[in-house]
């Protein structure tokens, strides 16, 4: 017999018994749909994972820090694997310094072509952010240098670039929700906004005055007072313009602020006066000293009248600044090709520094993912098992059902193989069949859902993603369910090829 032969006789067996035909396939179709719908989930967020760490260049990158168990983060804040920043525990930090000299020695790494250096903000210099009459307050200014080694996921403009002055800013979209631009991030792009400093404030843009105004006076274990000879200086409005809006989800959705090292250091960098003398007051003579702006709580200890700047203002050097932060936070470096990224990660840790890199990042989001796609296309594949079950009744029935045509076909030559094929090729038509309808349900459900599912990614990780199944994932699928169907049929198939043709044709 023909392939086509036996496959007409199956279909008309089917035909035959259509609502138990119909409720077997039912059975599969239920598996087939919920494979379909879950796994193309989990293989579009892989695929666009995969695809934003590849045009970002993140794949590339190796982050530097003093810990010893650093999670990669690809806004370049240090972050131990277990979840805090870093802080100097001895326990999971270096000794090893984050200064420009060993900056300078990381780009010259076989296969480095360029490192930015990070800097976090460790004092509230700038308190709030100022926009249409309104103020947030700012929790976390990070700056680095745009030289193409870091590249922070943006999800609307652009990256900043290395001709940026320091009015160019990004902020993370928890920043932009709150501003008015939840939703709709590119229309925060080129938007002007203000950065209000403290009081006290004397980085760049500030007043330096030779008199100086009253100083604060900070009540015991006020930590949001801040004394000093130059705490009753006012603050300032420093102007900065949008030029990016971070995706934040990657570092636990922390509000932050990134701009050009240069400017960071420019603003955070404060004078100090040389010395200053104060005013008789109280019948007390007091002479202040360069505590600068971070006095602390001074209780009523010192005068607070005016005092006078003798000697001048300094300002500490650009490295004498960083050795007072304890170094920079981290470095990020980028290897000139994928295949060189844990060569590059080996010979920078011999310096005696922390690595991770963003391949190895990829990686494990990858194993979540597969993780995840193992576990829910295991629910499918039980509930795939479960009908199998439904094949293998359906075909037992069939069997006890078609007993007496079996024996005349016997009878008139039939070899024990044909029946076998005829009654194997029926359940594995009803496996194809389920999961064919399943595959079309599927993908209708994904149709329909696609824009509500991409609308509610715009806002997220998930924008660019497509959402649409794989023509692999079709025949995956259809094939699965058709060799489950193989496999539930092979055992009534061989049952009914063993039947003695002298008791079926006696059987009523």
């Amino acid at each position: 017999m023909r392939f086509l032969d036996y496959l007409s006789l199956s279909l008309r067996s089917l035909r035959r018994s259509r609502m138990r035909s119909l409720l077997t396939i039912f059975a599969i179709v239920i598996g087939a749909t919920g494979i379909t719908v879950m796994l193309t989930f989990v293989t579009t967020v892989k695929n666009l994972t995969v695809a934003s760490f590849v045009k970002t260049g993140q794949i590339e990158q190796i982050q530097i820090a003093q810990a010893t168990d650093l999670r990669y983060d690809p806004t370049g804040m240090s972050v131990q694997s277990g979840g805090g920043s870093l802080s100097g525990d001895g326990s999971t930090s270096s000794t090893t310094q984050l200064t420009s000299a060993l900056e300078t020695k990381i780009s010259k790494v076989p296969h480095v072509v360029s490192v930015a250096a990070v800097l976090r903000s460790r004092s509230p210099a700038i308190s709030n952010i100022r926009f249409k009459g309104k103020d947030w307050v700012v929790q976390s200014v990070l700056g680095y240098e745009p030289t193409g080694a870091l590249t922070p996921a943006v999800i609307a403009g652009r990256d900043l670039k290395a001709e940026d002055s320091g009015n160019q800013l990004l902020i993370s979209k928890n920043y932009a929700d709150v501003l008015g631009f939840s939703g709709k991030y590119e229309s925060a792009i080129g938007v002007h906004i203000t950065l209000h400093t403290m009081e006290g404030y004397t980085g760049a843009g500030a007043n330096l005055p030779t008199r100086l105004p009253p100083m604060h006076q900070c009540a015991q274990n006020q930590r949001k007072c801040f004394g000093g000879p130059t705490s009753g200086l006012p603050a300032i409005d420093i102007p900065a313009t949008i030029v990016g809006v971070l995706d934040n989800s990657e570092n636990g959705d922390q509000p932050l602020i990134m701009m050009p090292l240069g400017a960071y250091i420019d603003i955070y960098n404060q004078s100090q006066p040389a010395n200053v003398q104060f005013a008789p007051q109280n019948n007390q003579q007091g002479s202040g000293n360069n505590g600068g702006n971070n006095g602390g709580n001074n209780g009523n200890q010192q005068p607070s009248g005016p005092g006078v700047v003798v000697g001048g203002w300094s300002r500490p050097s650009v490295t004498t600044f960083i050795a007072n932060q304890g170094g920079f936070d981290s470095f990020m470096a980028k290897a000139d090709d994928v295949t060189h990224v844990a060569e590059v990660a080996s010979a920078i840790a011999r310096f005696g520094v922390g690595t991770s890199t963003g391949l190895k990042a990829l990686n494990d989001q990858k194993a979540q993912a597969n993780i995840i796609g193992l576990v829910l296309g295991g629910l499918g594949l039980i509930a795939l098992l479960i009908a199998s079950l439904g094949v293998m009744n359906t075909m037992i029935m069939s069997v006890l059902q078609r007993t007496r045509e079996i024996g005349v076909m016997r009878a008139l030559g039939a070899r024990r193989k044909t029946i076998r094929r005829i009654f194997t090729i029926e359940a594995t038509a009803i496996g194809f069949f389920g999961g064919l309808i399943g595959v079309i349900f599927g993908s209708i459900f994904v149709l329909v859902a696609k824009p509500i599912i991409t609308n509610m990614a715009k806002s997220g990780s998930l924008t660019g993603a497509t959402f649409t199944v794989p023509p692999w994932l079709m025949l995956a699928v259809i094939a699965g369910t058709s060799g489950i169907g193989f496999l539930s049929g092979f055992f009534p198939a061989r049952r009914a090829s063993n039947l003695d043709p002298v008791e079926a044709l006696r059987y009523e």
